[in-house]
């Protein structure tokens, strides 16, 4: 089984929290998180392994490291992937109109290793994890379904549009859990504060709800 690598690079917000944890659903005791801040350490050993150092400077075998980078010219196939393979994704929030910033902190710092995409659409951290997964698990990325800008509805006259894909499987949406409840919280459905990392702590343990 492969390993997957999140590059950190941006600060821990309950949004950020939501889609690593998703990832580390899927990627359980394989999911590795670099470039870490010393204080950020104990939150994010929770989910994975964690180390301070960047993939960037990693002395392995750069030939056993894939980059998932929207701007690579092939795309990531399961025979690209061996067992002791790293695939890298970048722990960034994207914007609505990617950025090249894989490309930027990652990819042009890594001579030598292997880049793939995972199609012409964006994904969020997770949902990349999650094709990166199904592809590792032997599925080509023609067979692996997925949704742009899906529009989620949050009442009776509300609803919200996320800005990237995310994947299906068996014909449902793997969107990030607990992000509708989140986003609910941020739009003043319930407190204005916004949610802690404590408080998304307890409310996965089953210790709070968000309101």
């Amino acid at each position: 089984m492969p390993y997957l690598v999140i590059e950190h690079l941006e600060e821990i917000s309950g949004w950020l929290w939501l889609e690593y944890k998703h990832a580390s659903e899927w990627w359980k005791d394989k999911l590795i998180f670099t470039n870490v801040l010393p204080e950020e350490r104990e939150k994010l050993a929770k989910l994975g392994s964690v180390l301070t150092e960047s993939v960037t400077k990693f002395p392995f075998d750069r030939s056993k490291i894939i980059v998932l980078d929207l701007q690579a010219e092939e795309e990531l196939k399961p025979e690209d992937i061996d067992e002791d393979t790293l695939i890298v994704v970048g722990g960034i929030l994207g914007d609505a109109v990617p950025r090249g910033r894989t490309r930027e902190f990652i990819t042009s710092k890594m001579e030598g290793v292997k880049v793939r995409h995972i199609g012409e659409a964006q994904f969020s951290i997770d949902g990349a994890s999650i094709v990166a997964k199904l592809i590792a698990d032997g599925k080509r990325l023609e067979e692996i379904e997925y949704e742009e800008n899906p529009t989620i509805k949050l009442d009776e006259f509300s609803e919200i549009t996320f800005h990237y894909a995310v994947p299906k499987l068996d014909g449902k949406l793997l969107l990030t859990p607990g992000l509708i409840e989140l986003q609910k919280r941020e739009l003043g459905y319930g407190e204005d504060d916004e949610i802690s990392y404590e408080e998304l702590i307890e409310f996965f343990e089953g210790k709070r709800e968000l309101r």
